[in-house]
């Protein structure tokens, strides 16, 4: 008997652990970006969250029933980052997920029938979507604010994980600001930006940005790098073969 009560605790304990439907930062590319064709939701939540608070009895009444194709991976965005790297907005947020393909994004308070409907919707889906852009491999940099008041860690953070963003910010402080410590900060975050995706712009913003701190030498081999992905991307290079010329 006592044999059969510690083997039912720990097939209770199991369950209870694979019932722990948490991903973080760390876990989610394994646990969602799985080539498996089964239909995943990633969603993102919050403690404080009152719509998510209404959406907790449905999500588990949804991830308990069988006849729906579909596990839920929820994510705390209070203790994570990957909601600012994919620029969740706002919560509840439900990312559609098959193959590690985003195969639709909605939000908001729903009602059960509504979700089961977007189940089916994105379920039937064979192929299609963007990759989740989310990697957990852990970045070379560090954030570094800049002298100017408004480049403070807190500021930058929100756009760590935006290429996008990054390049915007880094050019808008090479062309305006010429203090040491604010280019910087420019060129840290340039360097971020190429380590998250890499083109044109970036690499030409750290061309740029090497040049107005005086190193010539790292300025021309980042120049001909910025020129080289523009050939082979089939962009204009006059902008670049004109830094070039200057260094």
């Amino acid at each position: 008997m006592r044999n059969l009560l510690i083997l039912f605790c720990s097939l209770f304990l199991l369950q209870s652990l694979q019932a722990q439907d948490f991903v973080t930062d760390d876990t989610l590319e394994s646990a969602v970006m799985v080539n498996d064709n089964e239909l995943k939701i990633l969603y993102f939540t919050a403690v404080w969250c009152g719509p998510c608070k209404m959406m907790a009895p449905i999500m588990a009444s949804i991830d308990k029933d069988n006849t729906i194709p579909v596990t839920i991976y929820k994510m705390d965005t209070d203790k994570n980052k990957a909601d600012d790297m994919l620029k969740v907005r706002s919560i509840p947020t439900y990312y559609f997920i098959k193959n590690g393909s985003v195969m639709g994004i909605s939000g908001g308070g729903k009602s059960k029938k509504a979700l089961e409907q977007l189940i089916a919707k994105y379920d039937a889906m064979k192929g299609g979507g963007q990759k989740l852009a989310y990697s957990t491999k852990k970045s070379a940099y560090s954030i570094i604010a800049g002298t100017h008041p408004t480049l403070t860690e807190q500021n930058i953070e929100p756009f760590w994980y935006d290429a996008q963003e990054l390049t915007k910010i880094s050019k808008s402080i090479y062309e305006n600001l010429t203090d040491s410590g604010d280019l910087a900060c420019a060129l840290n975050l340039a360097n971020r930006s190429i380590e998250l995706a890499p083109f044109t712009a970036n690499l030409e913003t750290r061309a740029h940005i090497l040049q107005k701190q005086g190193n010539v030498k790292e300025a021309r081999k980042a120049a001909k790098t910025a020129r080289d992905f523009a050939l082979k991307a089939g962009e204009s290079t006059a902008l670049i073969d004109a830094l070039i010329e200057k260094l």
